[in-house]
């Protein structure tokens, strides 16, 4: 079961209704078929698709207008509203993870077309509602909302968290539930049952060395209890501590020369353990042993790149993008490292951007400059509005590729036929010496520049001129 789409009703920054994004969804086999990348400049709404798919699942603690849009306006309503789409296979999540007196409220809202739409507002945070094909509307079937979270998982990093916050062992955090799966598994072992006969013989035989110490502080607080208070019989009895109790005390020691906790390290390597906790998570985790049936299980990582090396990044990015071959991943990022890999056509890519007050979003799939796209150079100018010189190049042996005029003077006078004038003059240099100025397009007088930097009699082009340049032959593409 995927998460097909997310629909966006004045939530942040996202005004108005229905901002609507359609996710890529694993294939199987191909690597980033389930990698969901989004770009952008910051405060343009990245994060926010995070929190609005944390808010769809476990409503909202605190303030409630922390997550409505601020468009100014009190005459028009601006309740937030989150809806996702979910596609696959549904019924089969439903039947092995929700409990059976509420599979049939989730199993009747199975669209014809395979979907299951989930919806929630900021009009009541705690109710979840779902649609009916048949009512052609939203209703909530009376308690939902707790089999609706253990019908699937999400795991956030977010730019903000403590690498070492994810490496402690409470109910929720990454290690935690790692070794909790683990250690369920482990209670039904003959070792582990060797273990609570241990405990007891410790802990609640009244021959132990132990129970007998604390059988008199239980005599004394008897003793004064009944003078004052009448007669009673006080003693303490030691249930048996639940398995993953056990690892709250636990830690993480990194021996890296010097072994030491892992707080101690520095955040580039605590966030490193914390991301390949989550890969190891997502890869062996949320997983039914005995049904043979793994849960849904969705990713969400904010700015990966914060704190890690450019060779780390390279390989947490091949690691997500193995995952992604089976399951979901979404992240933020402004790191080309992320954006260079030739599997990112297989990939989702969301450009985001400030519209006025508002956010929006571009999947960039829909509109491509070349066929090899998208392209780190194209990303960069649709995202952040920056010219790059690697978008010159593809651009300009793109036209040179389709007007078939290799030569740079015969594609300058193609270009010229195209209504580009030639207002630059380049010096070629022979051997040291400088040879006529001659006139040529600005994108060749860029181009020339890029590929023959030894011509040093030349000006140097400007940043709005690389702009303009690509801009011109963006319109001739």
């Amino acid at each position: 079961m995927f998460i097909k789409s997310i629909c966006l009703s004045n939530f942040k920054g996202f005004i108005g209704d229905n901002h609507k994004i359609d996710f890529k969804v694993p294939d199987g086999t191909t690597a980033g078929s389930g990698l969901n990348i989004f770009v952008g400049e910051n405060n343009s709404g990245k994060s926010s698709i995070f929190e609005a798919m944390d808010f769809l699942r476990n409503g909202i603690k605190g303030e409630v207008d922390r997550v409505k849009s601020k468009h100014g306006d009190n005459t028009q309503p601006n309740h937030a509203c989150i809806e996702l789409t979910f596609c696959g296979n549904i019924q089969s999540s439903i039947n092995y993870f929700v409990q059976p007196n509420k599979q049939a409220a989730f199993i009747s809202s199975i669209t014809s077309n395979n979907e299951l739409r989930a919806r929630r507002s900021t009009v009541d945070c705690k109710q979840l509602d779902l649609w009916n094909e048949n009512s052609r509307g939203y209703s909530n079937p009376s308690g939902i909302d707790a089999p609706f979270k253990k019908l699937f998982e999400t795991n956030f990093i977010w730019a903000d968290t403590n690498p070492s916050d994810e490496a402690t062992f409470g109910s929720t955090t990454l290690c935690g539930m790692l070794l909790k799966e683990i250690a369920q598994a482990h209670i039904t072992t003959s070792e582990y049952r060797e273990f609570q006969d241990n405990f007891n013989s410790v802990f609640n035989n009244p021959n132990s060395e132990l129970r007998q110490k604390i059988a008199v502080v239980e005599q004394k607080v008897q003793r004064v209890f009944t003078e004052q208070f009448g007669q009673a019989d006080i003693h303490f009895r030691f249930d048996e501590l639940k398995i993953d109790s056990f690892f709250k005390s636990a830690s993480i020691f990194i021996d890296d020369g010097v072994d030491i906790p892992m707080s101690e390290k520095g955040n580039g390597m605590q966030r490193s353990v914390a991301l390949a906790l989550l890969q190891v998570y997502a890869e062996e985790l949320a997983h039914d042993e005995e049904q043979g049936q793994t849960k849904p299980f969705y990713l969400f990582i904010d700015e990966p790149e914060l704190c890690l090396h450019p060779k780390g990044q390279t390989k947490l990015l091949e690691a997500l993008l193995e995952i992604s071959k089976t399951k979901q991943v979404f992240l933020t990022t402004h790191s080309p490292y992320f954006l260079v890999t030739p599997h990112l056509s297989n990939v989702g890519l969301f450009i985001f951007r400030k519209d006025g007050i508002s956010n929006t979003v571009e999947d960039a799939s829909l509109e491509k400059m070349f066929p090899w796209s998208p392209t780190w150079g194209e990303i960069n100018f649709k995202a952040y509005k920056l010219p790059t010189v690697e978008l010159h190049n593809e651009l300009y042996g793109k036209l040179q590729y389709d007007s078939g005029k290799f030569r740079e003077n015969e594609f300058d006078q193609w270009l010229q036929s195209k209504n580009i004038q030639f207002t630059k003059q380049w010096i070629r240099e022979n051997n040291g010496f400088a040879q006529a100025p001659y006139d040529v397009t600005l994108q060749t007088f860029i181009r020339n520049h890029i590929h023959h930097p030894e011509n040093r009699q030349n000006t140097i082009y400007t940043e709005n001129e690389l702009k303009q340049s690509i801009e011109e032959m963006i319109g001739l593409l």
